[in-house]
């Protein structure tokens, strides 16, 4: 008998919402018919940056950002220690993840958004910024997430620059895995951790 080995597993994050209910991970849009109230609730963290909300996704048939989960490539305790090094830390609420086998996302209703370019709120056309995401975005495949894993050298430099104990994008040039679905959270799979 010849043994092959396995590749290693891959696994996106997403932190653990505060007011998760039930045990599914539902995309913005979607909470709007199954939970209103929190729908209403969390709608107010883009109501400073309408834009951003407005933004499409071509490769996920136009669909758009608030119509997506949004998943990290890179282990939380990475990132929180590309963070110290630079003197910074995570919030609290920031500390519990989700770690979901990379198996479980379609990859029919997934993409990996490389984030080259920034599109600060307020300082791009919508059309003009939906046409960046999309050709920032390539297929997603489990296999390619390690190439992804770590924080790259230009977000740990733009961390370097930013004062401690300030607020600002943790996740600014970081690829993302985007997701037009949602993810139960009782599948064997997926776990909490915590860094």
């Amino acid at each position: 008998m010849i043994e092959r080995e396995l590749p290693p597993k891959t696994f996106v994050y997403h932190r653990v919402p505060a007011n998760l209910r039930g045990s599914t991970l539902y995309p913005l849009n979607q909470l709007r018919e199954i939970h209103p109230d929190l729908y209403e609730e969390l709608k107010e963290s883009y109501a400073s940056r309408p834009d951003i909300a407005a933004l499409r996704i071509p490769p996920l048939g136009n669909c758009l950002w608030n119509d997506v989960l949004f998943f990290s490539p890179v282990h939380p305790a990475r990132h929180l220690a590309a963070l110290e090094a630079a003197g910074h830390t995570l919030p609290s609420q920031w500390r519990r993840y989700f770690q979901i086998d990379a198996a479980l996302i379609d990859p029919a209703k997934a993409v990996i958004k490389e984030s080259r370019q920034v599109l600060w709120s307020g300082e791009f056309d919508i059309d003009e910024g939906s046409a960046v995401i999309g050709r920032e975005c390539v297929p997603f495949r489990a296999a390619s997430l390690m190439q992804y894993d770590d924080v790259p050298a230009e977000m740990r430099e733009y961390y370097a620059t930013v004062q401690p104990g300030s607020s600002f994008p943790l996740f600014l040039k970081m690829a993302q895995i985007l997701y037009k679905g949602r993810v139960n959270l009782d599948l064997p799979g997926v776990r909490v951790i915590e860094v």
